[in-house]
């Protein structure tokens, strides 16, 4: 076949007509001629497009005016221009479209625009399918770790009540064991709340911290569980604050101890230093750091070290030089430690050689003043809680919470009345009028929830005082739930007994 015979006026028209893709030209915005495919992708008879407007294969004007302007603003630079966008089938179902369009001639923009038309729904869908499945390999990661972490807080508690029995005539062992104890039971109340961070895109609690207590704290958590590994601390004494959110600088440290005790397979020495240092070249760095004093905390390993090109990856989301089968110590990985860095506007780095070690160095900028407020201390001992003898109903459909309270409760010296559900809360209401001073209503319960309850308790009694107890931290639900009458109070699950007392008491004492 000659030149000539390819690219006569016939077979020019059979491509147009038989082309597998959409094709439409538009003359200003209407349609003056498609092609069969055009029409089969839109579910639309042969031909009955022309002269129309092209507006009535989009969803919306706004999205028509939308794609029409980028191809009339576009096109020009490059000779074409692509845009995604969303047309409509004849039975008004949408589908997602890619839209390529050129001049049918350069020189001439009066001829007209020429639009190649392609489905891309199941591109999408494939894309949509691949996230997805990214998605639940995250959670998987997370789950992992997170089990691990819990896992780890419950053996040391079980430990601790084994030895209390061992222990059962020595006094000041019992104090210890409980008093460790009520750390580990901190720690995996933090550990929820860094999750429901997680949730919520990261929500810290900023506080003005020391960070050589901060690294304290983590040390009393961390336990390498081995012999072999000694554990050096170089603690300068001179140190300024940082403003941040105590769990989560605590979670990095104890990411970076547990992974430094990892990778010492053969045992070592694992050294954490805290010192001052102050950065005024930047360009040493190839991330973005601003000048300035900064706490570093270094957390130092003897182990097997890294190459290079894992160094460059170490910090990636899902990265892990464990086998996918190996669980242990993946905690919230190292991904999330450095974003919880720098999220406290800090940075980490890291250093390593094989067969030598790794250093991993946390800087943390000083406290501005005024930045951050101090969180009250809690402690306190049975002598001093504020106490009462009022009626009060405690509201949960857990058992073990229920039992809990309402004995925490006696003990302060209240009357307690229990409910396991909305629904009882209402018929205890109902049976004891003017008795109940406070209800203590969790949110979560079967047969009437929570949130149901608390504006059923309100129509039917507005002088009852109500405190909501949840595992879940205060968001804008329960803000609004709460609104601006100040009688009512919010308490976070799990809480000491001194803080119980505190709260039970202030709002007992609250004013209309």
């Amino acid at each position: 076949m000659t030149g000539l015979d390819i690219f006569s006026r016939e077979n020019i028209k059979n491509v147009l007509i038989y082309s597998p893709v959409g094709m439409c030209i538009l003359h200003h915005t209407d349609i003056f001629w498609a092609n069969p495919a055009c029409y089969a992708i839109t579910g639309r008879e042969y031909r009955s497009l022309e002269g129309k407007s092209a507006r009535t294969l989009f969803p919306t004007d706004k999205e028509f005016e939308r794609v029409y302007r980028v191809f009339i603003t576009g096109i020009d630079p490059t000779g074409s221009i692509t845009v995604d966008s969303r047309l409509l089938r004849v039975d008004n179902t949408a589908f997602d479209c890619r839209l390529r369009a050129c001049w049918l001639d350069p020189n001439d923009h009066s001829q007209g625009l020429l639009i190649v038309v392609s489905d891309i729904t199941e591109i999408n869908s494939g894309q949509i399918r691949e996230n997805q499945i990214r998605k639940m390999e995250a959670i998987g990661v997370l789950a992992g770790g997170v089990s691990h972490d819990f896992n780890n807080l419950l053996m040391a508690l079980q430990g601790h009540l084994s030895l209390m029995g061992i222990h059962a005539d020595r006094p000041e062992k019992i104090k210890d064991h409980i008093k460790q104890m009520t750390r580990l039971i901190e720690a995996a109340a933090e550990l929820t709340d860094r999750l429901l961070g997680f949730a919520r895109g990261g929500k810290y609690q900023v506080d003005t911290l020391n960070v050589n207590q901060v690294v304290d704290m983590a040390l009393a958590v961390f336990q390498p569980g081995r012999t072999d590994i000694v554990i050096e601390k170089k603690m300068s004494p001179q140190l300024c604050k940082v403003c941040g959110d105590r769990s989560q600088l605590e979670q990095v440290l104890l990411n970076l101890l547990v992974n430094g005790a990892q990778a010492m397979v053969d045992g070592g020495t694992l050294t954490i230093e805290t010192r001052i240092v102050t950065i005024d070249d930047i360009r040493n760095y190839h991330f973005e750091v601003v000048p300035g004093t900064y706490v570093e905390i270094s957390v130092k390993d003897t182990g097997i070290g890294m190459d290079e090109a894992i160094q460059k990856k170490v910090f990636d989301p899902f990265f892990s030089t464990k086998m996918p089968g190996d669980a242990k110590g993946r905690g919230l990985g190292l991904s999330t430690v450095f974003g919880i860095v720098k999220n406290h506007g800090g940075f980490i780095t890291v250093e390593s050689e094989k067969n030598v070690g790794s250093v991993f160095r946390v800087a943390l900028p000083c406290e501005i003043p005024g930045a951050a407020f101090r969180r009250k201390d809690e402690s306190g001992v049975f002598d001093l809680m504020p106490k009462g003898n009022e009626t009060i109903l405690i509201v949960d459909d857990e058992d073990e919470v229920l039992e809990v309270g309402a004995s925490l409760l006696e003990a302060l010296g209240y009357q307690v009345l229990q409910a396991r559900n909305g629904k009882q809360c209402l018929d205890l209401l109902e049976r004891y009028p003017g008795k109940i001073e406070v209800v203590i209503l969790d949110l979560v319960m079967p047969v009437m929830d929570g949130k149901e309850a608390f504006h059923r308790i309100r129509e039917l009694d507005p002088s009852i005082k109500i405190l909501i107890f949840s595992g879940a931290s205060v968001d804008e639900e329960i803000n609004n739930m709460l609104g601006t009458d100040r009688r009512h109070g919010f308490l976070q699950k799990p809480f000491s007994m001194d803080r119980f007392s505190k709260v039970i008491r202030e709002i007992l004492d609250r004013h209309e």
